[in-house]
């Protein structure tokens, strides 16, 4: 089964541009030994599924700082290295009644050389289950937000 495809909602589909709120997020797909760091997501547009660290680009950020500043204070990690750049995946998505957002989401392929680091958040959005290290094996479409499914799709991990 395929995540939710927020591009076909019929409420999204106003052409006024007062109604939409456009955001680039920058996010890293961090990988060890067949598993993927992912965190419990509380925040719309999703939320309670997996989905990658990382967030909204500040305007007076570059896309690495901004990956640094949102991966370390959703999971505490600071050494990590990024690969190159893996995807971009968009997301739309209702914020209110007749107001859309769109998210542009350029997703970065990082590494770590172990698993090892201490992983802590005081982050709102991560929830209950936390910051996890997650098998991608055992991750589904149902699991994982829509980026994050996108993202093991870009990297050939499932189909």
């Amino acid at each position: 089964m395929q995540p939710p495809d927020f591009t076909s909602d019929a409420s999204l589909s106003n052409n006024n541009p007062a109604d939409y709120k456009l955001r680039v997020s920058v996010l890293g797909f961090i990988l060890h030994a067949n598993h993927v760091l992912l965190i419990d997501q509380t925040s719309p547009p999703e939320p309670g599924l997996w989905d990658l660290p990382g967030g909204g680009l500040e305007p007076w950020e570059s896309l690495m700082e901004g990956l640094a500043r949102e991966v370390r204070e959703e999971t505490g990690l600071v050494e990590f290295q990024v690969e190159g750049l893996l995807t971009i995946a968009e997301t739309f998505f209702a914020k209110a009644p007749g107001k859309t957002s769109h998210l542009i989401n350029v997703i970065y392929h990082c590494s770590v050389s172990d698993r090892t680091a201490l992983l802590s958040s005081d982050e709102a959005e991560v929830g209950e289950r936390g910051i996890q290290w997650l098998d991608i094996r055992k991750l589904t479409a149902e699991t994982c937000t829509t980026r994050t499914w996108k993202a093991l799709v870009a990297a050939n991990l499932v189909s």
